[in-house]
């Protein structure tokens, strides 16, 4: 069995909400400051603001894509944003027919308008995409998904490989929207969750060939930024390696990938959410593809 290492996460990095200095300055209703495109742009824009960074970063949860296959998400507050309230699906079997995503309705179109309409006032941007087994995990209750993994694990890999399509084609949507990175992350799916054997086949039914498929989709118009998380996996499975570009000068992680779009097809060996952090070695780690 491969040995994975984990990536510990900064405590609070991956929580939805808002911090109460963002929620007083943007002066919104919630939680429909969540749902319509203009809230989303005036949070993206205080939030970069607030946090000093260089790039707008959207949306604010990982629950838009499984809202719009129907899940039960409580829009929460400002502070406790987007969450899972029940499960939508009772049945494993249910989700073989999962519809297609429609990026006409719901939270999902109005984050689509909020990248074009932050392009248009010459902002870069961020978009979160979530990974398939976060999606499951808000869609029906995860102990079938594991069930079903153990005793019928083609049906958990069809769903997978439906949903990976879905994925694809959303990231698509926001790069023509305007997305310079795409942002993704899967945080059900991380090692101390699935243990050692599960993250061994979602890397190799999942991870490896969803990078290799969102690379040549991407075709440098934007940046792919993956967790660390997957960057490791990917890494452990024998699947991927790191290269280094040497930077000018010291720059923050953020406004070096961002500098050097055009040679970064991925990345991902510091979470997006850290994205400040600067690169005092002047030095960008870059992910390639075995």
């Amino acid at each position: 069995m491969y040995q994975f290492v984990d990536y510990k996460c900064k405590p609070g990095s991956d929580t939805a909400g808002l911090e109460d200095e963002v929620v007083k300055i943007v002066n919104l209703d919630f939680p429909e400051g969540y749902t319509m495109a203009n809230g989303l742009v005036k949070i993206a824009k205080v939030n970069k603001e607030y946090k000093k960074m260089t790039m707008c970063l959207l949306p604010f949860c990982h629950t838009v894509e499984a809202e719009n296959y129907g899940g039960d998400i409580n829009l929460g507050t400002a502070k406790i944003g987007p969450r899972c309230k029940g499960y939508a699906y009772e049945n494993i079997q249910d989700l073989l027919s999962l519809p297609d995503l429609d990026f006409n309705k719901g939270r999902l179109k109005e984050v689509i308008k909020a990248i074009k309409d932050l392009k248009l006032t010459g902002e870069n941007i961020v978009v979160n995409i979530t990974g398939p087994i976060t999606i499951l995990n808000n869609l029906i209750d995860p102990s079938k998904i594991f069930k079903t993994w153990r005793k019928d694990p083609d049906v958990i890999t069809t769903v997978i490989e439906k949903l990976k399509v879905q994925i694809l084609l959303y990231m698509e949507k926001t790069i023509e929207a305007g997305a310079d990175v795409l942002a993704f992350e899967d945080p059900v799916g991380a090692l101390n969750i699935l243990g050692p054997k599960y993250f061994g086949m979602q890397g190799k039914n999942f991870s490896y060939p969803f990078v290799m498929d969102a690379i040549k989709m991407i075709d440098n118009k934007a940046v792919l930024h993956l967790c660390p998380k997957t960057t490791l996996q990917l890494i452990s499975l024998e699947f991927a390696h790191w290269e280094e570009i040497e930077l000018d000068e010291v720059m923050t992680y953020e406004e070096a990938y961002m500098k050097l779009k055009d040679k970064v097809s991925a990345t991902g060996n510091i979470c997006i959410h850290n994205r400040d952090i600067s690169l005092k070695n002047k030095k960008l780690k870059i992910l390639k593809l075995n």
